[in-house]
């Protein structure tokens, strides 16, 4: 916009900028994406009352703003209510800013290092056959029960030394804290999240303690046995800690493989030009990443004022991120809602977000991803989606589809 706004208060910009959000939205993906590229183009950041929140839309408005978590602003609150996530503190590490969240990446970035990952490459592919052996011969696969979702999991729960034995239950309180229940009123939502919360919280525990008695070589010990200024960690923060890295580990990777999947099955050629070369998997991948980008963190001013766009915004101003909104930017993206694998020199994609909270765990998402569509064309050269069936998109703290019902060619 070229108007000059900068003497008008931010009382009168919420007024003229209005136009509502829905966080939660009741129609299709495409729909969103087509409302959010409207935006863009009149006016790339409004003011949703319902919520009270600022929607940045454009490439370089968001990435602007996450780039700056500690210099303008922090993340805490994450989610564009401004309630505190199921009721308790700031989630660590993702709602942390300053010097404590530096401690925390400190710690956390060499357990997820490249080399680190590498390490468990072969771990990795080996779950990723034992689930498709689940399914091969039937012809069939319910992608995310049977594929997506226990991918992630069941790779976490190896990473951390716990328990694999519980990868169902694992699953199914992420799926409660990030989809609530589905169908279910707002208030089944929050009692199904208290009652999750309380159980992994348990089980949790149950793991530090075993781990301060008894410890071993994994990540689980390293984490429990740090301290922070001579102190260790509390349990309560330690609790919320790997709640956390529960949930982060499992999403992304399942969200990217489910919504890539539905797409694949009814995109064959795509299909086959991921593997068209060597070299293609890697843009492929970065490609499909871009254009699912599960992910919508919000930051809130934390000075006296802050620049966003063209406009400056007093402090505990909240600003609304979708990361899909600057990954469909068409400034950077021509034609960005299609799945494009030959993009020259495209722009970085910012799916695994950007500055001081860019995703700790990107070096393990990647490796999956990778490891996944590569067993999967291995295993399954061919396949469509089953007759009469219909992927079912999610739309809720994270976005994702379900019901992606393939058939295939046991044979391949």
């Amino acid at each position: 916009m070229t108007e000059n706004v900068a003497d008008k208060s931010v009382e009168q910009l919420k007024q003229e900028r209005h136009r509502d959000y829905e966080v939660y939205p009741q129609g299709t993906m495409q729909e969103v994406f087509d409302d959010l590229a409207d935006r863009r183009e009149k006016c790339p950041i409004t003011f949703s009352e319902k919520g009270g929140f600022w929607l940045a839309t454009s490439y370089d408005d968001i990435s602007s703003i996450l780039r700056r978590n500690n210099r303008g602003f922090v993340s805490f609150p994450n989610i564009p209510d401004g309630k505190v996530a199921f009721g308790q503190k700031a989630q660590i590490p993702i709602e942390l800013d300053g010097p404590i969240h530096t401690q925390y990446r400190k710690l956390l970035d060499p357990l997820l290092s490249p080399a680190r990952i590498a390490a468990i490459e072969d771990d990795i592919r080996a779950v990723a056959n034992d689930l498709i052996d689940g399914f091969i011969e039937t012809g069939q696969c319910d992608v995310v029960p049977q594929f997506a979702f226990p991918f992630p999991g069941i790779n976490f729960l190896t990473l951390m030394g716990w328990p694999l034995e519980d990868a169902e239950k694992m699953n199914e309180w992420v799926e409660i804290f990030l989809k609530g229940v589905p169908g279910g009123t707002e208030e089944e939502t929050l009692q199904a999240r208290i009652r999750a919360s309380q159980e992994s919280r348990a089980y949790i525990q149950a793991i530090v303690d075993d781990r301060r008695a008894n410890p071993r070589d994994d990540i689980t010990t390293t984490i429990v046995q740090t301290e922070f200024d001579g102190e260790p960690i509390s349990d309560s923060d330690l609790s919320d800690l790997f709640v956390l890295m529960l949930m982060a580990g499992l999403d992304t990777v399942q969200s990217v493989i489910a919504q890539s999947m539905a797409y694949l099955a009814e995109h064959q050629d795509r299909w086959e030009q991921m593997f068209a070369s060597p070299d293609s998997l890697e843009p492929a991948i970065e490609e499909l990443l871009r254009w699912t980008s599960p992910a919508m963190p919000t930051r809130n001013v934390a000075e006296e004022t802050a620049t966003v766009g063209d406009m400056t915004l007093p402090r505990g101003e909240r600003v609304f991120c979708p990361l899909n909104a600057a990954n469909r930017d068409p400034k950077y993206f021509e034609d960005p809602d299609e799945v494009k694998f030959d993009r020259v020199d495209p722009k970085p994609h910012v799916t695994f977000s950007l500055g001081a909270h860019r995703c700790v765990g990107v070096h393990l998402a990647r490796t999956e991803l990778k490891v996944a569509f590569q067993e999967l064309h291995r295993r399954i050269p061919h396949f469509r989606l089953v007759e009469g069936e219909k992927p079912r998109e999610l739309m809720a703290l994270t976005w994702s589809v379900d019901n992606v019902k393939i058939a295939f060619d046991p044979a391949g």
